[in-house]
């Protein structure tokens, strides 16, 4: 097997290679014994007849394909091998000649991305410190208190807002009914802003079992056949409830049943704590944002084409399935946010680069500072699992068994990214320093549909 190598550049080479002689004339046997078993002739049952008679309602093409796809993986392994290529993404494969006697083929293979590190180390981002205030633990009361109100009938009173209504509607545009404007014991509350402007305002007022046309116009960015159009909605009021909030006293703060709850001065240090809880994670996470993005603009980091072509497409595919869950079809996704083709290409091309660079870049810098995730350390994840769900470990090891090179390379990003944080920051390095160990941050950055790609070329 004689091959010829071309570099593209950025990573990509052309290889081009062939076999001849008895591996490939075996190969076309192989193939040809393995179509015959699909092939019926008449007099015989399907794949049981004689392999000449077989043989000749074979055509040419279908044996040189099978025959192909029996031998292309050792001469791409042959090729890899030959030349020490780090392939990156699943090769083009190109047949350029394809006789009885011949098969040359051309490899188009995308190594792994050249990845140049900059500074990451020393750039001493600060974390954010944060604080509650006594009225942001007012604030949190006062959710606490609407997560816990009840709905009450409203009898005979108008509805206000802020109230909820549940009613019937049929819309109307030129007078005909129009898909998707219709509904039966629709629960809507007033003021949510759930429906178009103008819609929620109108039915302040309304009373149980009233009858009420709510006139209004689409807005200009909207789905095209509705986009700009008056409409009339027949709404029929059924209900009309208000919420009644509890009082912030002992006994709200014991129904609540949070561990060491028992009254209200500890409910709101409870409030407090979540609160500065949840802005601790926050400042960690704009924290790492940061530092992740100054390393990666001192990186130099140089992806073939093709790999953002189809990263790119991952991420319009990530985009659509996203908007069918909401109920819109791309099409009207589009109408709707006054986006064309070619300005969305260009966003999702943008996202691409930068899960695919972010995902490089921690990678190298694994590879540079030798993180890796021990025996021992993967034993600790199935134990808490096992621990967590009250299973035993040999069943959790079993069940994530197909999935553990997935979970050793999210327990690797974890690790990057508190050493990251440890290694950049002035009040983590002097707290590591007394404790000898760096304090645990929060996984952030998304990994790219990389890892499918890999595994195919392999």
């Amino acid at each position: 097997m004689s091959t010829n190598l071309i570099d593209k550049g950025n990573g990509v080479f052309e290889v081009t290679t062939s076999i001849d002689g008895k591996e490939w004339t075996d190969a076309q046997d192989k193939a040809v014994k393995k179509l015959a078993e699909n092939v019926q002739v008449k007099g015989f049952r399907k794949g049981k007849a004689p392999l000449a008679l077989a043989k000749e309602r074979l055509t040419a093409g279908q044996v040189y394909e099978e025959a192909m796809n029996i031998v292309l993986p050792k001469m791409f392994s042959d090729v890899v091998s030959e030349h020490k290529l780090n392939v990156f993404y699943r090769p083009d494969v190109r047949p350029t000649k394809v006789s009885q006697t011949n098969l040359e083929v051309c490899f188009t293979i995308v190594t792994y991305p050249e990845v140049t590190l900059g500074q990451y180390k020393d750039l001493d981002i600060p974390l954010e410190k944060v604080s509650v205030s006594d009225e942001e633990v007012k604030v949190g009361l006062d959710h606490l208190r609407e997560q816990n109100a009840e709905l009450v009938l409203k009898e005979n009173e108008p509805a206000e807002k802020g109230d909820t209504v549940v009613m019937d509607f049929k819309g109307y545009v030129d007078g005909k009914e129009f898909d998707g404007g219709s509904a039966d014991n629709y629960s809507l509350v007033l003021g949510s802003n759930s429906f178009i402007p103008g819609f929620e305002d109108q039915l302040i007022g309304a009373k149980p079992e009233s009858k009420v046309d709510v006139n209004v116009t689409f807005p200009d960015k909207y789905v095209k056949e509705l986009a700009g159009k008056k409409a009339k909605f027949v709404c029929m009021v059924h209900e009309v409830k208000t919420k009644k909030y509890p009082e912030i006293n002992d006994d709200f703060a014991k129904s609540l049943t949070i561990d060491g709850v028992s009254d209200v001065k500890t409910l709101k240090k409870h409030v407090k704590a979540d609160l500065l809880h949840q802005k601790e994670n926050q400042a960690k996470d704009k924290q790492f944002n940061t530092i992740l993005e100054a390393i990666v603009k001192n990186a130099k980091v140089t992806i073939a084409p093709q790999v953002v072509a189809s990263e790119t497409e991952q991420v319009r595919k990530d985009t659509i399935n996203q908007v069918t869950q909401n109920g819109l079809t791309f099409e009207q996704y589009k109408e709707i946010t006054g986006f064309d083709d070619a300005q969305l290409e260009e966003q999702f091309k943008a996202q691409a680069s930068t899960r695919l660079t972010q995902y490089l870049v921690l990678n190298k810098i694994a590879e540079v500072e030798k993180l890796i995730i021990s025996p021992a350390e993967l034993e600790d994840y199935y134990s808490n699992l096992a621990n967590t769900y009250g299973m035993k470990l040999e069943e959790v090891k079993k069940a994530l068994s197909a999935n553990e090179a997935r979970i050793r390379e999210q327990m690797l990003q974890g690790k990057v990214e508190r050493f990251i944080i440890a290694n950049n920051t002035k009040e983590e390095k002097v707290e590591t320093e007394k404790k000898s160990t760096p304090k645990a941050k929060k996984e952030t950055t998304k990994k790219p549909a990389k890892e499918e790609k890999t595994e195919k070329a392999e």
